[in-house]
């Protein structure tokens, strides 16, 4: 396992490499990671005794910079499926996320001017993918991706649904700063069994395990490259466990702290904004 971050430090970006003491800088071997770097194969290479510490005070941005494309799902957790009481799907959901809601795993979310906001929070494994997947098999997806990261798809739901009840998913959580991700890009893991969860000022709202994926990863990058052309440093968006504030009728107010996290890739905070 492999955990890279992207750091802002003195007015300068530097990529990463997550140690037990600390950060090793990479800028000796990458000068920043992006798709075209993921692309490379040159973080498969990474030999971390060659690197330098960083030392200082940093703060964390998204761990990849240049995303193109952020598909996304839904409804792929049984128990999600069970506390919003809508029938199983068959095949999974296809949607897009604007990769301008793109924010770092620390950086605030701010709801916007649009009045009657019902922001939500659904934190979700998202697959970054390794190399250009289009019609590929379930049985060969590993190949095609290159790691990991946190990722919570931030929704306002009182825009998601029109009154006649029809879903408006992109216009829902394409909102800048709706798209937090990282703190870790982390590669050499097991997708399938990961605990995932979230708390909002300190209590848990979601706990859930990717086990109880009803399209597991392998089958839903599959699935989505038979729809679409993927490419390197796309961040595929696999759903969410039970517990979102749909489900509750409880949403996020100014000043809410939102903390969420995933097994191995790291744990983001972030303050609710007007």
């Amino acid at each position: 396992m492999q955990q890279f971050v992207r750091v802002f430090q003195e007015e300068t970006v530097i990529p990463a490499l997550v140690s037990k003491g600390g950060l090793l800088d990479l800028r000796s071997v990458i000068a920043d990671i992006t798709p075209e770097t993921i692309a490379s194969g040159v973080l498969n290479e990474i030999k971390s005794a060659t690197l330098s510490p960083l030392a200082g005070d940093v703060r964390y941005l998204a761990p990849i910079d240049g995303v193109r494309q952020i598909p996304a799902t839904g409804f792929n957790y049984k128990k999600h499926i069970e506390e919003m009481k809508v029938p199983t799907p068959t095949e999974p959901e296809v949607f897009l996320k604007s990769t301008l809601s793109l924010t770092g795993p620390f950086d605030p979310i701010s709801k916007g001017p649009n009045t009657g906001v019902k922001l939500d929070w659904e934190t979700e494994l998202a697959i970054v993918v390794g190399r250009e997947a289009q019609d590929i098999k379930a049985d060969d997806a590993a190949d095609y991706i290159f790691g990991y990261v946190c990722l919570n798809d931030i929704s306002d739901r009182a825009t998601q649904i029109d009154a006649e009840h029809q879903q408006h998913l992109v216009r829902a959580k394409s909102r800048p700063t709706y798209c937090p991700i990282g703190p870790y890009l982390v590669t050499g893991i097991d997708p399938m069994n990961l605990d995932v969860w979230t708390k909002v000022n300190g209590h848990y709202e979601q706990q859930g395990n990717t086990s109880d994926m009803l399209f597991p990863v392998y089958e839903m990058l599959a699935y989505f490259s038979r729809h679409m052309r993927l490419v390197p440093g796309d961040l595929l968006a696999t759903g969410t466990p039970p517990g979102v504030g749909m489900g509750k009728n409880r949403f996020l107010a100014d000043g809410d702290i939102l903390e969420c996290g995933i097994t191995n890739l790291g744990n983001q905070r972030h303050k609710i904004l007007p």
